[in-house]
């Protein structure tokens, strides 16, 4: 009967497909469960981690086997790893079972330091060029738009965002004050903005025209603007 390394050999050339097409950054490693002392069997791109053959296995590596999480699942996948001295890697776990028994591991760690020096490298260039993060909002902005058309779409949907609330459809009283902002802003003076604000607050254009018509005579009577769909 065959011992458990000698089962894992139909894996080898696996371990070495997976470094030709990972390239240099990845190390792959294939462990043997039945040997958690001298659990490596082959490795690629080893100096990554510091590792040979022979080297040991991880503790995360016990811990599932000890676990039985290659009874739940075939592999885990993009976790964190680091080595002692905190170099991380993006980490990915296949369990090789054969007949419900587990032969192995195959460990494939990609080595992110290089991207974490590039990453670095921006942040600093839009440090020194003061760009905003993405998700900070400026004091100051400016939209640049090279066409009226432009401007004022860009004042239709900022001001709906401004007065609105996005996670329900608009009330009454914040069509009004969209129309009514937009209308101040001279916006109503550009071609197709009727039709642009109606689509957008989904009302009718005549609904608009009599939103219009309350806001220019300062008629306060009951609004009956929401009869149109």
């Amino acid at each position: 009967m065959k011992n458990n390394k000698e089962r894992l050999k139909p894996y080898l050339p696996l371990v070495s497909f997976l470094s030709a097409v990972c390239g240099n950054d990845f190390e792959v490693v294939l462990h043997d469960a039945a040997d958690h002392r001298h659990s490596v069997t082959a490795i690629h791109n080893g100096h990554l981690s510091g590792r040979s053959i022979g080297s040991p296995m991880t503790e995360l590596a016990e811990r599932l086997i000890r676990e039985k999480t290659y009874e739940k699942t075939d592999f885990i996948a993009n976790y964190e790893g680091k080595t002692k001295k905190g170099k991380r890697f993006v980490s990915s776990t296949f369990f090789i079972k054969e007949e419900g028994d587990l032969l192995g591991l195959i460990c494939v760690n990609h080595d992110i330091s290089g991207m974490e020096t590039v990453q670095r490298a921006v942040q600093n260039l839009m440090d020194a060029f003061h760009v905003p993060e993405k998700n900070v909002r400026a004091e100051i902005t400016e939209t640049l738009d090279n066409s009226i058309e432009g401007i004022s779409s860009t004042l239709i949907r900022k001001t709906i965002a401004a007065v609105t609330n996005p996670g329900r459809p608009p009330r009454a009283e914040e069509k009004e004050a969209v129309i009514q902002t937009l209308y101040r802003r001279g916006v109503f003076n550009t071609k197709g903005a009727v039709r642009e604000i109606a689509d957008a607050l989904g009302i009718s254009e005549p609904t608009v025209y009599r939103y219009l018509h309350k806001i220019k005579t300062g008629n306060d009577g009951p609004d009956r603007t929401e009869d149109l769909p």
